[in-house]
């Protein structure tokens, strides 16, 4: 039976993940003080969806590989909203997969203060059929992060893209 290799990796947080400053010289100015930093959010919502990816069945004769982005939104009850297929893997089936494993996600808030209000979260998808592939495919993943961080657009670079280290499944 094929047991995928699947990673969830992005190659850094947006430029939406500015640091607040938690004091100011004028003291007109509000205080911000986020219930949780910009590393635990990003810690928790990877290992949730890391949760979420192992529960993903294939089928044996199928053999997904591919990039999958998937984009949303946290609702108020910490569940994404507004889901959508930001770049397709070329496979229906395992984007279909990765989107459902997205849904389950239940730890999106609080949202970092930093993140700014209701921010698109990406979260980019890897699987891969060995570890070459992986990091042909890491490679490919970090070249259009790059690009996208570098856009003129400033709703893409403001795109909070979630980042972990790769943890193969078996």
């Amino acid at each position: 039976m094929f047991k995928p290799t699947y990673f969830i990796l992005a190659t850094a947080a947006a430029a939406s993940m500015l640091a607040v400053p938690l004091s100011s010289k004028d003291a007109d100015q509000d205080i911000i003080v986020s219930l949780r930093s910009d590393q635990s959010f990003v810690e928790e919502v990877s290992s949730d969806l890391d949760t979420q990816l192992r529960r993903m069945r294939f089928d044996p004769r199928w053999e997904p590989a591919g990039i999958v982005k998937i984009r949303f939104r946290a609702g108020e009850d910490g569940t994404p909203v507004d889901i959508t297929t930001y770049e397709s893997s070329g496979s229906k089936r395992l984007d279909r997969e990765v989107g459902k494993a997205v849904e389950r996600l239940d730890s999106l808030t609080p949202l970092p203060s930093s993140a700014g209000d209701d921010p698109v979260i990406q979260a980019n998808v890897i699987v891969a059929y060995s570890k070459g592939h992986m990091e042909k495919l890491s490679r490919k993943l970090a070249e259009s992060e790059a690009a996208r961080l570098a856009s003129a657009d400033p709703a893409e670079r403001a795109v909070l893209a979630l980042s972990f280290a790769p943890r193969p499944s078996s």
